[in-house]
């Protein structure tokens, strides 16, 4: 049985109708061909898949950034969850439709060729770069609630690591090394923002999180994990996903 799988969804260069405004057409294109195959997503349960995407902007002559559309060339989801593998494992392309009150209006990926990537090699240390943007949060105040953490260092391994454990429910011992290079070179800038969906009125909902090259070193479990599921919270929103540096 397949117990981790990572699935490249790669779009025909001529493509030119996969249009986003945002990561949560492609999530629910994705929730919609998993549960073809029996996976019933929990409530206020963190998950144990992620996703990315990997898009062009098409409309950057807008001013507003935010209301930029983006074509969708590539996306990529996986699992090291044994009972949510298999189930990816077993998406076709024909699957990826998203499902609309609308007919005609919702992702249509089916023109897509999906295959999977090879075996992750076992390692306690890989060089990775974001796909999308990785989120932690942190809690200030409890009238504040919980808000992006944008640093590196100590305390973003920790809030690396307990994010991880209440995903896979074991302990984890991740570092993340950033690329200080890459880090001087931008000025110290090393966060993004996403479009995750957007309002009733049109704007889309930003959320930012860290965008940057870096080592990352731990267990040989946990990376397998991180390369699979991806790295950090709200991954099952287009948040976490990385790819090896080459």
């Amino acid at each position: 049985m397949q117990d981790a799988i990572k699935l490249y969804i790669d779009l025909p260069r001529h493509c030119r109708t996969t249009i986003i405004k945002d990561r949560d057409s492609v999530a629910n294109l994705l929730a919609a061909a998993m549960r073809k195959y029996g996976y019933q997503p929990q409530e206020n349960v963190p998950v144990r898949w992620g996703f990315g995407v990997v898009s062009k902007s098409i409309n950057t002559n807008n001013t507003n950034p935010k209301q930029w559309l983006h074509l969708v060339q590539r996306v990529i989801v996986g699992s090291s969850d044994p009972d949510i593998a298999p189930i990816i494992a077993k998406i076709q392309s024909k699957d990826l439709l998203e499902p609309t009150q609308v007919e005609g209006s919702g992702l249509d990926l089916r023109m897509a060729n999906v295959y999977a990537a090879p075996p992750w090699i076992e390692t306690e240390a890989a060089s990775f770069y974001c796909v999308s943007p990785i989120r932690v949060t942190e809690q200030h105040d409890k009238k504040s609630g919980y808000d992006s953490y944008l640093k590196t260092g100590e305390r973003l391994n920790q809030l690396l690591n307990r994010t991880m454990q209440a995903r896979f429910s074991h302990s984890f011992d991740l570092s993340l090394v950033p690329d200080n290079l890459y880090v001087r070179s931008c000025g110290g800038k090393i966060n993004a923002g996403m479009a995750i969906k957007t309002r009733s009125n049109g704007n889309p909902l930003v959320i930012k999180g860290l965008n940057l090259p870096f080592i990352l070193t731990g267990a040989v479990e946990d990376l397998r994990d991180v390369w699979y599921s991806g790295l950090g919270r709200s991954t099952a929103r287009g948040f976490g996903c990385l790819e090896m540096q080459e």
